[in-house]
This record gives C-alpha cells, sequence and structure tokens, in this order.
C-alpha cells in the first residue's frame, strides 16, 4: 500500500482480486496489476471490510485540536488509536489505562463529524469518569467548537438535558437502564433508555470500560444491547476485557460484532476445563480464544507507549454516601458557628481540615481518638474499578490508619494485598518491600504515606492511588516518588480520589506546593 499526496489516492501494489476491489468500488482504477483507489474515508473503511491494509484520511487531513497548554502534540499511539476508529465503526479499544484512550476516541468522533459520517455521540462510563475525565477533556481541547451534556441526575434533569442540542452526552454505565423492566418477553427498556435508542441523531456509542457488561444475564447488558443495536458506530474500551475468565469476552464480543453468534457454552466448552459440578478452570488456550473473538481490536500497553510522559496525573470524582453527607453537614455548621464568634485560628482551621479528610475517607476519630466509621461504599467501589484496569502492581496511600485497616480487610478478599502502618515492625516492613518488588505477590500495598515517604524503591508497581488527600506536601511529593525511581520501565499513573472541591483543591495545593492556610473557609462558601 503506497500514499500518494499529490493525488489523494492509495496505491495498492499487485493488489488481490482488482476486479472484485473495482466492484464495491466504482471510483477505484486498475493500473496494470495494480489498483489506484482514492483516499477517502468511505474508500478506506471499504477497504479495512475487505481484509485490506488502509490509511486514514485523519492521518492527512485533520489538525488534532488540543489545547497547547496541556501537550505539544498528540502522542504516537493516540494517532493510530484514532486512525483504527474511523476505519473500523464497530470495534475495540483494549489499550491499558493510561494511555490516552478517551482523547483518542474524541479525537475520531470529532473528525467524524467534520466529514458527516456520524451526528451526535452517547459517552457510557463510570461515575468517576464523567465529569473530571470525559467533560473535562471535551471542554479542555474542543471548548471551541464542541458541546455535551451530561445525563446524570434526577430523572427530570437526565430527559431535559438529554433534550439539550449538544455533540455529546455523557451518561453513567447504568443509567440506561433505569425505568426498564423484565417480562416473559425479555428485557423493556424505560422511556429515557429508548429515547436514546430512538433518537437517529445518536448514531455513536463510545463505551468506557466496557468489562462492567461482561455478565450478559444483567439488567444494564440487556439494556446496552438494545441500546446499541442498529448504531453504526460501536467504540468498546477496556483495559482488561477479561479480568475473571476468558468467558468474560462472550458478551463483550455478542454486544460489538453483530456476526458472531456462537452460543454461550459452546464459547466455555472452548475456552474452559470442566473440573467438577460447578467448577470450571481457563484453559492453556483459553485468553488467547478469548482475544480472537474481540474484534477488530487495537491494544496498546501503557510500557511499549515510549512518548507518553514519564508520570500523568488524573483526579476521578466519587460520590458521598449519605451518611458522609450528613457529616459535612454538621462541619459546615460548626464552622459557620467559629466563624461568627472569630474562634478560628492556624491550629483548629487545620483540625477542622484533617476532619474534612476523615469524612472522606470513611473514619471519624472521635476527641478520646475512638474511631467512627462513616459509609464510603462508593469511594471504594471506585477504587476497585482503578484496581482492575491497572495493568501491573499498585501503591494505594490513605491518610489514617483506621482507613488503611478498612482497605487492607476488604481488599485482601479478592486480591494479594500487605499494609504499612506505623504498627508494623520495620523487619516485617523490609519483607513486605522485598516481596513486593521481587516476587509476584503481593500486588498492592496499602499504606500511610508518610510510612512511605522516603528512600524506598518500589518500582515493580506504576500506578499509585490517593484515597484520600493528604494535607502535607512534602509527604505527598515523596510518596508519588516511590516508583518514579531508577529502574521504572514503565510510564507511570497517578490517580487522586475526591469527592468535594476542598479535595480537589488540597490535590490542587499540593500539586503546586501552596500552603494550606484557608483552606477551610472555602466550605462554606
Amino acid at each position: 500500500m503506497l500514499y500518494s499526496p499529490a493525488t489523494q489516492t492509495v496505491i495498492y501494489p499487485n493488489a488481490p482480486e482488482p476486479d472484485s476491489i473495482c466492484a464495491v468500488l466504482p471510483e477505484a482504477r486498475k493500473l496494470g496489476k495494480h489498483v489506484v483507489v482514492p483516499h477517502t474515508l468511505h474508500a478506506m473503511q471499504v477497504m479495512r471490510h475487505m481484509g485490506q491494509q488502509a490509511y486514514s484520511p485523519i492521518l492527512t487531513d485533520y489538525d488534532w485540536p488540543h489545547n497547547p497548554n496541556k501537550f505539544d502534540k498528540p502522542f504516537d499511539h493516540q494517532r493510530e488509536m484514532a486512525a483504527f476508529m474511523t476505519l473500523h465503526p464497530r470495534c475495540f479499544n483494549l489499550s491499558d489505562m493510561g494511555t490516552g484512550k478517551t482523547l483518542a476516541a474524541l479525537w475520531a468522533s470529532d473528525y467524524l463529524k467534520r466529514v458527516g459520517a456520524i451526528r451526535k455521540t452517547l459517552i457510557l462510563s463510570p461515575l468517576s469518569t464523567i465529569y473530571r475525565v470525559w467533560e473535562d477533556e471535551i471542554f479542555t481541547h474542543f471548548l471551541s467548537h464542541r458541546t455535551c451534556s451530561v445525563l446524570y441526575g434526577s430523572r427530570k434533569r437526565r430527559i431535559d438535558n438529554a433534550h439539550i442540542d449538544a455533540d455529546y452526552y455523557i451518561l453513567n454505565h447504568d443509567g440506561i437502564s433505569v425505568g426498564g423492566s423484565k417480562s416473559n418477553r425479555g428485557f423493556t427498556l424505560g422511556d429515557f433508555g429508548a429515547y436514546l435508542r430512538d433518537n437517529p441523531e445518536i448514531d455513536e456509542i463510545i463505551i468506557d470500560e466496557g468489562s462492567v457488561y461482561k455478565d450478559s444475564t444483567t439488567k444494564r447488558y440487556k439494556a446496552l444491547r438494545q441500546l446499541i443495536a442498529d448504531k453504526p458506530y460501536v467504540r468498546w474500551m477496556t483495559g482488561t476485557p477479561t479480568p475473571v475468565d476468558p468467558t468474560n469476552a462472550w458478551s463483550q464480543a455478542r454486544a460489538v460484532n453483530k456476526f458472531y453468534t456462537e452460543s454461550y457454552a459452546s464459547f466455555r466448552e472452548r475456552t474452559m476445563q470442566r473440573v467438577s459440578q460447578f467448577k470450571w478452570v481457563p484453559k492453556r488456550e483459553g485468553m488467547a480464544m478469548a482475544a480472537s473473538i474481540l474484534q477488530p481490536a487495537i491494544r496498546f500497553h501503557r510500557d511499549d507507549c515510549l512518548d507518553l510522559p514519564d508520570v500523568m496525573i488524573e483526579t476521578r470524582d466519587v460520590e458521598l454516601s449519605d451518611n458522609q453527607k450528613k457529616a459535612y453537614d454538621e462541619l459546615k455548621k460548626n464552622l459557620k458557628a467559629q466563624l461568627a464568634t472569630g474562634q478560628v485560628n492556624a491550629i483548629n482551621e487545620a483540625t477542622l481540615r484533617m476532619k474534612l479528610i476523615q469524612v472522606a475517607c470513611g473514619a471519624v476519630y472521635d476527641e478520646k481518638h475512638e474511631v467512627h466509621r462513616v459509609d464510603c461504599a462508593p469511594r471504594l467501589q471506585v477504587l476497585e474499578e482503578i484496581i482492575e484496569e491497572a495493568p501491573n502492581k499498585l501503591l494505594i496511600f490513605a491518610p489514617l490508619t483506621s482507613v488503611i485497616d478498612l482497605l487492607y480487610s476488604e481488599l485482601r478478599k479478592r486480591y494479594t494485598v500487605e499494609k504499612v502502618t506505623g504498627n508494623v515492625s520495620a523487619k516485617a516492613r523490609n519483607e513486605i518491600f522485598k516481596d513486593f518488588q521481587e516476587s509476584p505477590n503481593p500486588r498492592i500495598i496499602v499504606a500511610d504515606a508518610g510510612c512511605m515517604a522516603h528512600g524506598l524503591t518500589l518500582t515493580s508497581a506504576d500506578t499509585t492511588v490517593w484515597f484520600g488527600p493528604t494535607d502535607k506536601p512534602e509527604v505527598y511529593q515523596q510518596a508519588n516518588k516511590r516508583m518514579d525511581r531508577p529502574g521504572q520501565k514503565n510510564a507511570m499513573l497517578i490517580v487522586r480520589l475526591a469527592a468535594t472541591q476542598i479535595e480537589r483543591e488540597i490535590f490542587r495545593r499540593l500539586d503546586s506546593r501552596e500552603k494550606m492556610q484557608g483552606l477551610v473557609l472555602n466550605l462554606v462558601k
């Protein structure tokens, strides 16, 4: 395949079955043993469909809009992702977390809108990334010519926002199944889901973290299948398509590929070995078979993306539980009362700031230093999403011993995990760090950042998660360096969880090493 900029054509030397190509593409021309094809989106999509190489016009005809304050130019692998998605209307992007799938999908979508291939896009994503990832990326890089509407909140708000004229609509995974019902005839979408399905202007669906739909028996999966059945463009994005076993791939393949009709029972027989009446284990070739049905697909491992920055940082939204909301409201009342009487000074301001962090993380200390747990289930759910997405080992930092104990207790049910606090002896810590660096397990260390801030080399991790913020800039900066040391071979990602503007402001000040003084006054605004 040769691209000719002068003639805007793609030349296929010694093309197999040239008559078939010309029959499907009347605008193509035979030149001896060669076929010359116009360099258009339609022609390139047809050539890919016929099993030929193709050169997407996005690579020559697109200006890749971006905020120059964020980066100089798109990464090479992002261009390749975007080009792939323009050539394959229904496809998988199975690249690792932190490789830039979001912006690549938006570039592909923006290009397709420009050339008139699609009109509007519905994005399905976790709640944690609706605002801080998808909406932020659209506003940051496409603000001058693209609009978006978030379909989250009350039923009325979702419906009202769905009727706003926008280029992108952003919805959480379970949003399409709200109001749906099961009957003898199967699953029926509610009014909201049916509106999205039947809206002819929504002709592209981007599904972020698609592995949440791996169970075909769930309400959310049945709703999704109905939503995307007749949509021409479907982008299924996940770095972990088979988090449990090869059979996780079956439902995803059935959703994206209309021509894949194999039954679940047949696929399980091919990829799994039955060892007892109720237990199946993957066959040696099971994962390769799973990959073979998730097609067409593109995949980049984070450590293969040589042009990525050494460390990337992202913040994910989490919701407050009802109990956390009540605790925050109580803190506001107390702060207002203290402000009214002039009692706020540097000392009790630091105490109030720490109370905010305690509530956010789910553990509040009283005057006797006894711990009172506050439901933080939404934050725990997002943490597990990140763990499932991460390709390698992780460091998880929390600012409270009680929260570290909670995380350790919860996570050890599903993962190999160790904890490091001030109560863990130096000898035990050294064993934990040695195993983390040199052995497959543990996969996760949950730690007090203050116990990990200096000297340690933990380069077997390439993902650091802050379950909640510390208010100590030096501890924050040093803890982030545990994986960013000589010997690190992978691109690194730091993920911060935040439910409130106060937490986001703490992280902002940590990044810029600003003092925390005056921060809690924002709570009453």
